[in-house]
């Protein structure tokens, strides 16, 4: 039967050592770390009621959830709603009738996502989707001993060689990546080992050698099974594989988790950084030596081989939008990174509220500001997203309230003369993996697909710093069932008018095309 799981969150900081390294402030909750993972089972109703405790507003994502008609639920400060102002609470209520998987809790507020306000939120599906008999949690953090800026800036330049030995230590499961605590197999058991990615600016690399490991689902979507050596993740990702314990207690063994970004030059030691746990068959057992083996002669995981166990074909494509992947360097700046000629930005009303009180003005796409980079979608239609990137850095892109058909990716540019090994032209089946986080290579391009079922606001970013520096756009899903089937509640607009945010209105809170008072967009400068 479903119940009401009821948290309450009471957001802070706290000064603590979370990397065995040094002391700094981390995001809280409760006044702790780390934050606990979530479980419900499907059909269950998460009611998570939020303190915000900080001196700024904070607002908190169900990533990877969808919103029947209830988007204000999304976290998303000024495209969903307002945020939570300092001293106020707020209660978030996500229901997971139509979901399971792995999905993840997280602030949808500048750095605080990277400052620590992120953990796992298990949806337990009520019949196994595979046969196992346990199930094991995986988590990765990134974590950084200094302020959001100065970390922005270092990330932000170019051609970084000398990288701080500071910079950026893996949690795993919280804690420092090389003392966290065994993962505990027993001999004969098959194990379905959920593995969540947290992170915020670089990818990693997951293996257990010596086991075999077959993918299950990605991103909360069941797929045909599928072996590889391995898990390459970008920031967001989360996968179910299947492992089979050994038969005896001889020997323990090691899983491997590499972080890596390909947009700093390697480092001895530093970049890319390499963390061990153990796999724990019995108590100061011997340690099992399994051969090194090149990352080039094993499997990795890619969405592309994967096929959605529902069978869902691929779409037909009835509008097809393209996006270019800019980037402009202001001098003693930290960069923007776009979509095109424009830098995502807020606007002065949240974006729902405008496709729900501009009545059929909503499919004009103008009155959102450039700075939102709207594009109107009707109802029924099936999109082609066609994205291009010549830039330097791999970007991991996000699709608030619903899942995309991850087609084809090819190369684009010209990758040998900016020492990028490039991409391949690769094609999905016949029934493409769907998910809600897929990583774009520098130096090519992505084909996704999904089709238009309801109306929403669908927030599509990177997922890195990129997005606090205007990487995104965002789909305005049939905004006449929007306004058909919304009401939103008191206590959303109360969060909005504590912070003298008007709900209604164009981009700037004005009737009709009348934009004024709303900031200029940051056109990027391509000279």
């Amino acid at each position: 039967m479903a119940e009401r799981v009821e948290l309450f969150w009471d957001i802070g900081t706290l000064n603590i050592s979370r990397d065995g390294y040094s002391t700094w402030k981390s995001m809280c909750v409760n006044n702790a770390v780390p934050i606990p993972p979530v479980h419900v089972t499907q059909g269950d109703v998460l009611v998570l009621n939020v303190r915000n405790s900080l001196n700024v507003p904070t607002a908190v994502h169900a990533h990877g959830i969808y919103h029947n008609y209830t988007d204000y639920y999304d976290g998303a400060e000024m495209v969903t709603e307002c945020g939570i102002p300092p001293g106020e609470n707020f209660t978030y209520i996500i229901d997971t009738t139509t979901q399971a998987g792995n999905f993840w809790l997280h602030s949808h507020v500048q750095s605080q996502l990277t400052d620590g306000l992120r953990t796992p939120f298990i949806v337990h599906e009520k019949i196994k989707p595979s046969t196992y008999d346990e199930e094991k949690l995986l988590y990765f953090e990134d974590w950084d001993t200094r302020s959001f800026d100065e970390e922005s800036i270092i990330h932000s330049t170019l051609n970084v060689k000398n990288i701080p030995t500071a910079y950026r230590m893996l949690l795993i499961n919280g804690m420092n990546g090389n003392v966290t605590q065994p993962v505990v197999f027993v001999p004969g058991k098959r194990y379905r080992v959920r593995v969540v990615s947290l992170l915020t600016v670089f990818w990693l690399k997951f293996r257990i050698p010596g086991h075999t490991m077959q993918i299950i689902d990605q991103d909360g979507v069941a797929c045909n099974p599928v072996e590889v050596d391995g898990l390459d993740m970008g920031p967001g990702q989360r996968f179910s594989i299947l492992v089979t314990a050994h038969d005896t207690v001889e020997y323990n063994y090691k899983y491997n988790v590499t972080l890596y970004a390909d947009f700093f030059h390697p480092s001895p030691g530093i970049m890319p950084r390499y963390y061990s746990g153990l796999i724990e068959y019995q108590k100061n057992a011997s340690l099992q030596t399994i051969p090194a083996v090149s990352d080039d002669q094993l499997s990795w995981s890619n969405t592309l081989d994967l096929q959605a166990r529902d069978g869902m074909p691929l779409l037909p494509v009835d509008r097809q939008i393209v996006l270019t992947v800019k980037d402009y360097f202001p001098e003693l700046d930290i960069p923007y990174y776009t979509f095109g000629d424009y830098a995502y930005n807020h606007t002065l009303v949240p974006t729902l509220f405008t496709a729900l009180t501009m009545g059929d003005l909503a499919f004009n796409s103008s009155i959102y500001g450039l700075q939102s980079q709207a594009h109107v979608l009707h109802y029924g239609e099936s999109i082609e997203v066609l994205i291009y990137s010549d830039n330097i850095n791999d970007h991991s892109l996000h699709m608030h309230a619903g899942e995309y058909q991850v087609v084809e990716v090819g190369p684009y540019g010209d990758a040998a003369a900016n020492n990028r090994t490039g991409v391949a032209f690769k094609r999905s089946g016949p029934a493409p993996m769907r998910c809600d986080e897929v990583t774009i290579r520098s130096y090519s391009y992505i084909k996704l697909r999904f089709r238009v079922n309801h109306g929403a606001i669908i927030f599509f970013h990177c997922h890195m710093i990129h997005n606090f520096k205007g990487l995104a756009v965002t789909f305005i899903a049939a905004p006449d069932l929007l306004q058909k089937h919304m009401k939103v509640p008191d206590e959303v607009i109360k969060m909005c008018k504590l912070q003298n945010i008007k709900t209604s209105g164009n981009a700037a809170g004005n009737a009709g095309f009348d934009l004024t008072g709303l900031p200029p967009p940051f056109l990027v400068n391509r000279e």
